[in-house]
């Protein structure tokens, strides 16, 4: 299909919109839940837990890129602190496939092995539908992590999973829907420094 310069024009205008209304309407909605879990990672953190994150597909690259940003701080001054994607090691990943025969990574046998008390998860799901990890997020609440899901739609499985955070993404879009998950972490990692940077704050 052929397009003039004016129905480009039209058709740019029109994601730029989409991007600039979607998390708009999110972030509004949403302060207060927020800044919540914001203040309940910075806990953790000062008790010494760690984040563990995890995600498929394109959604193993958000939880690569939370890790890294807590581990190598992007803002200069603010310090490091320890995260892990446990979607990283590609030995480990298809080594679990390979284990449970279902062809999807094993996140829960994960945790068993790797977390500690006082850790937190954040699990990412462009739809809230994914089974392996809904399963690892139900097996981090049974082991009292702190567990953060980030979802879309109207939020599947993870709406109903009793988490201790969860966000939905409500786009049909999943460019958008994945722009406002990357804008929420990263507020997330801003605000968790601030708590941390006045502690007073945590009691």
């Amino acid at each position: 299909m052929q397009f003039n310069r004016a129905q480009l024009q039209d058709l740019v205008a029109a994601r730029f919109e989409k991007s600039i209304r979607g998390p708009e309407t999110f972030f509004a909605a949403n302060v207060e839940i927020i800044s919540k879990a914001c203040w309940a990672m910075a806990r953790r953190f000062q008790q010494g837990g760690r984040i563990l994150s995890f995600g498929n597909g394109a959604s193993a690259t958000d939880a690569h890129h939370v890790s890294v940003e807590f581990v190598h701080p992007a803002i200069v001054g603010k310090r490091a602190l320890p995260a892990l994607a446990l979607c990283n090691d590609s030995a480990v990943i298809t080594g679990s496939m390979q284990d449970n025969n279902e062809g999807k990574p094993d996140f829960t046998h994960l945790l068993e092995i790797l977390a500690q008390p006082q850790d937190m998860v954040l699990g990412f799901s462009s739809d809230g539908c994914c089974e392996n990890i809904l399963s690892a997020l139900k097996k981090a609440k049974k082991l009292e992590l702190l567990t953060i899901g980030f979802g879309g739609k109207n939020g599947g499985g993870m709406a109903k999973a009793n988490l201790d955070y969860h966000f939905a993404v409500p786009e049909e879009d999943p460019f958008v829907g994945q722009e406002i998950q990357e804008t929420l972490y990263h507020i997330l990692y801003e605000l968790v420094h601030v708590f941390l940077e006045h502690e007073g704050l945590l009691k």
